[in-house]
């Protein structure tokens, strides 16, 4: 059984450079890991493109509010390189930030951070987009050597739904532990002994700041005034004008169901470790609420107590604001 409302409604990759196909695998993959943080908010996006521009730096644009995100897969030294997918991930989790906000202001940073931590918060409980409960097939798919599963009768109700998300983030678990926590996240890898913690944070900030510096909107008090409409435009047409558009496939329904109640768990921790105070920026039915200066302050001290909390299984350091 399929949703009949895709969240991603086309994709366009760049067919005049190497492994085009590889390019439109990533763009679905990478789509299909955040669709539960877009299905959460009722966003869409109308086209998810490839583009390969000029500007060494530029990683991603959000043109008209979602009407279409283009991303770099590419390095920009070498076109048959892909970039590692968790850096276009993040690239994709802040353009969808732009969705709602345009500006890079303490909204705009807090609503990445969030969105941030709900993907790692899926990828810790065995997310890992479309398929991750059938080993590389679609729920309701069947498959080969046999009648396929129980998912092919029709959508399950959610009580299932939330069982067998449990039962994957269980399994997860066990695997995290047995593996010592090895799998590669937003903010890279464990660091490895004896390796200075000091530098990890600079090292993992300096990322984050290139993934913001890497967006078409400006940074503010930088010099940086990002590109102008005229500049879009040109971007925008040559990724038209060298883009091969697919059309979305409609998402499995039962799969999407256990996707958003692993969302629902990411949650449920959330308000576990902080409480269901005016913390979160995130409110239900799409609203966000203010966040003052000192918000913005809080949330960058955040970042860095989220890095160490990631790589060292440390506890909070900070308690939850006031």
């Amino acid at each position: 059984m399929s949703e009949k409302d895709p969240l991603v409604l086309s994709y366009s990759h760049l067919h005049h450079l190497p492994q085009p196909s590889s390019a439109l695998h990533v763009l679905k993959k990478i789509a299909s890991v955040v669709k539960p943080l877009m299905r959460a908010r009722g966003w869409r996006v109308r086209e998810l493109g490839e583009f390969y521009p000029e500007q060494e730096n530029l990683l991603g644009l959000n043109i008209n509010r979602g009407a279409k995100i283009l991303l770099r897969l590419r390095y920009p030294s070498d076109k048959s390189l892909f970039l590692p997918v968790e850096q276009v991930t993040d690239t994709m989790l802040h353009e969808l930030a732009h969705i709602v906000h345009g500006p890079h202001d303490g909204k705009f940073q807090a609503l990445w951070d969030q969105l941030r931590d709900e993907h790692e918060g899926l990828v810790m409980k065995g997310y890992t987009g479309e398929g991750f409960l059938s080993e590389g097939r679609r729920l309701g798919g069947g498959g080969g050597g046999g009648g396929g599963s129980s998912f092919n009768r029709g959508r399950i109700p959610m009580h299932e739904a939330r069982r067998l998300a449990r039962e994957q983030a269980e399994k997860r678990k066990v695997q995290t532990t047995l593996s010592a926590g090895s799998g590669q996240k937003l903010g890279g890898a464990r660091p490895r002994p004896g390796q200075d913690i000091r530098r990890v944070i600079v090292e993992a900030v300096e990322r984050r700041n290139k993934t913001l510096k890497g967006c078409g909107v400006g940074v503010k008090d930088t010099g940086d005034k990002g590109l102008g409409e005229q500049e879009i435009r040109k971007i925008e047409e040559q990724a038209t004008r060298n883009g091969f558009r697919s059309r979305a496939e409609e998402d499995e329904a039962n799969e999407a169901a256990i996707a958003q109640a692993l969302w629902e768990l990411v949650q449920e921790d959330e308000k576990k470790k902080f409480g269901s105070g005016p913390k979160r920026i995130w409110r239900a039915h799409g609203h966000f609420s203010s966040i003052t200066a000192a918000t913005a302050d809080f949330s960058r001290t955040r970042t860095i107590q989220r890095i160490l909390k990631r790589w060292l299984g440390l506890q909070d350091l900070y308690p939850p604001q006031p």
